[in-house]
């Protein structure tokens, strides 16, 4: 699962999660923008590709395997391997698991009007990375098939020095 040099549009997700009724089961995205010594990547997915389900739950076990995927997300390590001669450090991640049911009702007192099965979640995680050496990047190896088998395709979009990148990964390339 290698794609060479890729780069990132922050701008095309905010799109992407106000439709989130619009999502596709299977699918997800991630964004990579590459500057001088800096690698920014923003992943998107439905929750269900990630943890199986994707409503607000109070269930213990659920609420561990969210847990576990954030954490998982969390490890920008163990999610890409950056191919080359560089030398890069982590300087900001966020993970978030996001249900649209929350925003919707924030500050509502009635949050039982909307049936489970309308609710949709999604995790984003974004990365920031300092990196030295950084046209030594010759590719990020993807590993997120790996931890989440039900992602059936990456939709990657990537801007850096050389142009920008669009390519559908998924767990054979």
């Amino acid at each position: 699962i290698m794609f060479t040099c890729l780069m990132l549009t922050i701008y095309a997700h905010h799109a992407i999660a106000s439709e989130l009724d619009a999502h596709e089961h299977g699918s997800a995205n991630l964004d990579i923008a590459i500057d001088i010594d800096t690698i920014q990547m923003s992943f998107h997915s439905p929750a269900v590709n990630i943890v199986g389900f994707e409503y607000a739950t109070d269930d213990k076990q659920q609420l561990l395997l969210i847990k576990q995927a954030t954490d998982s997300l969390s490890n920008v390590n163990a999610m890409f391997s950056l191919v080359g001669n560089v030398s890069c450090q982590t300087v900001k991640v966020s993970t978030n698991w996001l249900t649209d049911h929350e925003e919707e009702h924030e500050g509502h007192e009635d949050v039982h009007d909307e049936a489970p099965s309308s609710e949709h979640a999604e995790f984003i995680a974004e990365y920031e990375l300092t990196c030295k050496q950084l046209n030594n990047l010759t590719a990020i190896e993807v590993n997120l098939f790996e931890f989440f088998p039900a992602i059936a395709d990456l939709d990657v979009q990537m801007i850096y020095a050389g142009g920008q990148v669009k390519q559908e990964l998924n767990a054979n390339n």
